[in-house]
């Protein structure tokens, strides 16, 4: 015959807030475990006769949360003899925020018989502290559980536990990241006590309380708060009857221009190191992602929740050296591993043609005519050294000046050039859109300067003639010149100066060790 474990709740206050029922049980049952003695009924229990045992002494002597619940449940099961009846009591309810009564059902109960007996939780303390009802949206979440926890903003959250301003601190942050600095959320202490407090406070300065094991903090909802939830209500409001007349008249096709815009500015912010810049523009390509899912949304092809499902499940599967037991020592085993599992996924069929060249349709131009390069080369369809690039290119620029001469096959035989000079880039193992990128913005930049020596002479640059244009066109080169040249003396000076300082040191070190 096996023993019985009634593990009953204390409520979250006073005596008062205890279920008769759960005193009775007390009253009549001779063993009997509180998890800790930082409660406000238990000296009320002692007081009326009740032997208890804490645990707060395992509190004080273990490293982690972990290990005092092991030692709890370890102890549990010392009493835990045949035919014995054992309370086990925690504060609030028993399935409310008790991490110990989940590790206690895990160990003790494929041997023992496990009761849960109701009791007042701390959350009823709450809805009556700040009426609301928790089907408006209820989130409870540990104080160690808050990042990435799915909160929106809109629904009632709630922290309990919140016993130091260290942890308090973690909470700030991790908030911060989701709601405005100046929030306004409730701290409550002592909840169902005489001493029950409730302060309101600005989120920036929730730290700077007082803080105790009876602290929960309390954060209503928050229109401002930021998650991918309201940008989805967002879209949806813009595509609404009521919403944006230019957002309503959009369709997959007519936002491609948009994407690839909105690709290539991230792509510039991450090369001039910018990373406000790049926080701006990512926002502005998530929001291009959040349209195209919301226009599928409305035809029912597909929901954000699939384009998520997708590449999680693609990241898992392609990943199987972190999620499971896969082996990749590098980056070309990943690699490797990742095409390997492309072709598995693909089903083992016998290969098309098309297969060849998946996963290049839909690059920008120099990038496609640089992906299929490659993909031929695979198969030894490429020069062997850089000769042949170069005279390709010298035969299809002539190529380009017969059809320019007969007006005829310009477009085609531009094409041809533009594929020649891709190839050439290859060969020298450079990026055919970055060099192009730099290119552009050199004349960019320059251009820029010819428009300031034009407003220094108080001269409108459409004015100007060709050849003046020429002549500041010239002037700009040769101040980049210069200043190229600067940069060059100064970084030589200042390699000299380390040099010298080098030269000093060593002299001063071998003269210490001549003494």
């Amino acid at each position: 015959m096996g023993a019985c474990l009634h593990i009953i709740g204390l409520g979250p206050g006073s005596l008062d807030q205890m279920t008769i029922g759960n005193f009775r049980l007390l009253k009549t049952i001779r063993k009997i475990f509180v998890r800790t003695s930082q409660h406000p009924c238990v000296q009320n229990l002692i007081d009326s006769g009740l032997v208890i045992e804490t645990f707060d002494h395992i509190y004080n002597s273990e490293n982690s949360f972990e290990e005092v619940y092991e030692k709890i449940v370890e102890r549990i099961q010392e009493e835990m003899t045949p035919g014995a009846e054992v309370v086990y009591a925690v504060p609030g309810h028993p399935s409310v925020a008790e991490k110990t009564v989940a590790v206690i059902f895990q160990k003790l109960s494929w041997q023992h018989k496990i009761i849960i007996h109701s009791a007042l939780s701390f959350l009823d303390g709450i809805f009556s502290a700040v009426p609301f009802d928790p089907i408006e949206g209820l989130l409870v979440k540990n104080y160690n559980d808050l990042k990435n926890s799915g909160i929106t903003g809109r629904e009632w959250l709630v922290i309990p536990q919140v016993y130091d301003k260290m942890i308090a601190s973690d909470v700030k942050l991790d908030l911060m990241e989701v709601y405005p600095d100046d929030l306004v959320m409730i701290i409550m202490q002592s909840l169902g006590t005489g001493d029950q407090t409730l302060q309101k406070v600005l989120l920036h300065e929730l730290d700077h309380q007082k803080f105790n094991h009876l602290t929960t903090v309390v954060i209503p909802p928050c229109p401002r708060a930021v998650s991918l939830v309201k940008m989805q209500e967002l879209m949806r409001m813009l595509r609404s009857p009521h919403g944006c007349p230019w957002d309503r008249e959009q369709t997959h096709e007519s936002l491609i221009p948009f994407l690839i815009e909105e690709s290539y500015e991230v792509i510039e912010a991450i090369e001039n190191k910018d990373m406000n810049n790049l926080a701006e523009e990512l926002g502005d390509l998530l929001l291009q992602i959040i349209f195209h899912t919301q226009l599928a949304a409305e035809e029912n092809d597909f929901q954000l929740k699939d384009v998520l499902e997708g590449i999680i499940s693609k990241l898992i599967r392609r990943h199987p050296h972190v999620f499971s037991n896969g082996k990749a020592t590098n980056s070309s085993e990943v690699t490797e591993n990742w095409e390997k599992i492309k072709i598995e996924e693909k089903g083992f069929r016998k290969p098309q043609p098309e297969d060849f060249f998946s996963g290049v349709k839909g690059l920008p131009a120099l990038l496609f005519a640089d992906r299929i390069q490659r993909k031929a080369a695979e198969f030894g369809f490429d020069w062997p050294d850089i000769t042949g690039p170069l005279d390709k290119i010298h035969e299809e620029l002539k190529e380009l000046e017969i059809a320019v001469e007969n007006n005829e096959g310009i477009y085609e035989e531009l094409g041809d050039l533009l594929f020649s000079i891709v190839n050439l880039a290859r060969f020298l193992e450079l990026d055919a859109e970055g060099v192009l990128r730099n290119t552009v913005r050199k004349f960019q930049k320059r251009f820029m300067k010819m428009q300031d020596f034009a407003l220094v002479s108080d001269t409108n640059l459409k004015e100007l003639s060709l050849g003046e244009m020429d002549n500041l066109w010239e002037k700009a080169k040769s101040e980049e010149k210069k200043a190229k040249l600067s940069c060059n003396v100064h970084n030589q000076q200042e390699f000299v100066n380390l040099s010298r300082n080098i030269r000093i040191n060593d002299l001063i070190i071998g003269r210490e060790q001549l003494e």
